[in-house]
């Protein structure tokens, strides 16, 4: 028996739904994967960390839809004070300089935060940067160089890696309301200067 036109527009709906939220299970299942393909089509906006209002409680690394986090700890080189043992980096600052690079006593539990000498000798000046593909956006670093250090080292999300939720799951249990959404480019919206939006 041929079907109505109105069970012939269900059964179309249904099929286009199921196909819409299988495309968009498929991209937050295989979020380990970082290709060209999986980065996130340009939005109007995105969601992003403030670091002056986040107490790096940790529940970005757990809370986020994608499997790791979209969240990475980073570190701001210009206010970074370049020391010999970072807050950041070591668990005992009293760990002696000859053995730092041989420690296991890390404050980071994924190894993620990377030391480099660049001045002078062993007591010279270092560098500390944190690999985002071993980074889980866990805190711990940035937790304590806030409490402790320059407060070079904060949290973001990262663009690339976020799905652009229009409710983001961090933000909605973040105890210190510190994720906000922001406009990813210029937006145009009729007052002072036209900004036109980028086309690619």
């Amino acid at each position: 028996m041929k079907p109505t036109r109105r069970e012939f527009l269900v059964r179309l709906g249904r099929v286009l739904g199921a196909g819409a939220l299988t495309g968009v299970a498929l991209r937050v299942w295989s979020g380990g994967k970082q290709g060209a393909e999986f980065i996130q089509p340009p939005h109007r906006y995105g969601w992003q960390i403030n670091p002056e209002a986040c107490t790096y409680c940790g529940l970005c690394e757990t809370v986020c839809v994608r499997g790791p986090s979209a969240v990475k700890a980073v570190n701001d080189q210009k206010k970074c004070s370049n020391c010999v043992a970072c807050y950041g980096h070591l668990c005992d600052l009293r760990t002696p300089s000859l053995l730092i690079a041989t420690t296991d006593k890390l404050v980071c539990p994924h190894n993620a935060v990377h030391r480099t000498r660049f001045l002078g000798g062993i007591d010279g000046a270092y560098t500390y940067t944190i690999d985002p593909d071993q980074c889980t956006g866990c805190a711990q670093c940035a937790r304590q160089c806030n409490l402790h250090g320059s407060r070079s080292m904060f949290l973001v999300i990262r663009p690339d890696l976020c799905l652009g939720c229009n409710e983001c799951a961090i933000a909605r249990v973040c105890p210190s309301k510190a994720v906000e959404r922001v406009p990813l480019y210029p937006v145009n919206d009729f007052r002072g200067i036209y900004m036109p939006e980028p086309t690619s």
